[in-house]
């Protein structure tokens, strides 16, 4: 799946990733850490493009493995 570079879409789901980043504090991810190796499985043309969304953030803390092996069945090879 091949999502276009949108900071307000998620990389993984492609859902609005409810990114408040330039209100600070105000941000989901202020209080909510992304974990750095859900960070490193965000495709390269889309890292510090868009933010993921906490829906993607909870679902890979829940089970990292499933969360990798449904992204990887469904991301480009």
């Amino acid at each position: 799946m091949s999502l276009p570079a949108n900071e307000k879409v998620c990389p993984f789901c492609g859902a609005d990733n409810g990114c408040r980043a330039e209100d600070g504090p105000k941000c989901w991810c202020a209080t909510e850490p992304v974990p750095a190796a859900l960070r490193a499985l965000v495709p390269e043309a889309l890292r510090m493009k868009s933010c993921i969304c906490l829906s993607c953030v909870r679902s890979f803390k829940a089970d990292e493995k499933a969360f990798v092996a449904s992204w990887s069945a469904r991301s480009p090879q």
